[in-house]
């Protein structure tokens, strides 16, 4: 097996870090700090959501994850309208799971 090594060593523009670079190109923008910050972005999930206002007055959604259904509470018509239309989100949708077995 044959290794291919780097031709240029850049140091980053934080100074913490070597990097091995093939061309000259690629070690300049490590070391101005022009490459992008390649952290993967975590992907979630958005669950379809139904508005809905209690005969009290206080607004809520109902999320359908599947067979369950999850009742979140809103503050006010316009973010029931804003979850209905956009879903929510996996981690909210978790956090109302969670706070509806703690009941």
């Amino acid at each position: 097996m044959t290794t291919i090594l780097p031709n240029y060593i850049a140091i980053t523009h934080d100074r913490k870090n070597l990097v091995g670079c093939h061309n000259l190109a690629s070690a300049r923008s490590y070391a101005s700090g022009r490459l992008p910050n390649k952290v993967e972005q975590r992907t979630t999930y958005n669950y379809r959501a139904t508005p809905y206002q209690a005969p009290s007055g206080q607004f809520y959604v109902m999320i359908h994850a599947g067979q369950q259904q999850v009742r979140m509470d809103v503050a006010n018509v316009g973010t029931a309208r804003h979850y209905a239309k956009n879903g929510v989100g996996s981690d909210l949708a978790s956090e109302a799971y969670l706070s509806n077995l703690s009941r």
